[in-house]
């Protein structure tokens, strides 16, 4: 299945750097839980999975001060 995939990186704070970071993606696969689990395998065991009302699958972590989430959106 092809998506739209936003990712959103969440980071301190520091150095000037923007809190947050966005990256767009279109992605195929068939299980989006498992492409995170490639993506970020030291969150692999902290990732939380929510089906949004409108069809779009988000998938969270978070450890220490570092937060992520996938939005995938059927294209």
């Amino acid at each position: 299945m092809l998506y739209e995939l936003i990712i959103e990186t969440r980071q301190p704070p520091c150095g000037g750097k923007h809190p947050k970071v966005y990256e767009f993606l279109e992605v195929e696969t068939s299980d989006p839980l498992a492409y995170v689990r490639v993506r970020e395998p030291e969150l692999a065991e902290l990732l939380v999975t929510e089906q949004l009302p409108n069809g779009d699958i988000v998938i969270r972590a978070e450890q220490d001060r570092h937060q992520v989430t996938y939005q995938f959106t059927e294209a």
